[in-house]
């Protein structure tokens, strides 16, 4: 009896060890990844075919429909993985029954630094008689993390390469 009860100590130290661990079944939540938003007056694109401005001159018209992604941390940093989803439109003056347009990916911290910024050059293609269509771009973005921060410290933004012509024109239009 004096075996059973001289274990009973060590028995539950343990017990408490392992409540401890979290092996509970309860957990803390993930850190919280990047934000990931579309730029203002760049997500959406008109390119027009030639010096023309009228309706009949619009080669294609694209717009960033949706955007999600996922985050895991390290010691060292944030790795993020997100979709962008593309959806274009051909308009009267395309030959070519293609969008070909580049758009950045740019890490800025909550002070809008930017940390980081990339291009990408893609295209849709509008097969047979399709007018419109679209295209899912995966990009993977690595955020340094600077000393007591997280990701909600920090913001991917997304847009379209535009010209200031079209970043005009998309702000005439109150995109």
């Amino acid at each position: 009896m004096t075996r059973l009860s001289s274990s009973l100590p060590a028995v539950l130290l343990s017990a408490l060890a392992l409540a401890g661990c979290g092996l509970t079944g309860e957990s803390a939540p993930p850190p919280p990844c990047p934000r990931i938003v579309a730029l203002d007056g760049a997500d959406s694109l008109t390119r027009f075919a030639g010096a023309g401005r009228d309706l009949t001159d619009i080669a294609f018209e694209a717009e960033i429909a949706q955007l999600t992604g996922s985050c895991s941390y390290d010691d060292e940093g944030i790795d993020v993985t997100f979709q962008l989803r593309i959806i274009a439109a051909r308009g009267p003056a395309d030959t070519d029954r293609r969008a070909a347009f580049g758009y950045l990916v740019a890490v800025a911290d909550l002070d809008q630094q930017v940390l980081s910024r990339e291009g990408f050059d893609t295209a849709i293609e509008f097969p047979g008689t399709a007018t419109r269509a679209s295209i899912i771009e995966e990009v993977e973005r690595r955020v340094p993390l600077a000393e007591g921060r997280t990701g909600a410290d920090y913001v991917i933004y997304v847009g379209f390469e535009v010209s200031r012509e079209e970043l005009e024109y998309n702000r005439r239009q109150g995109s």
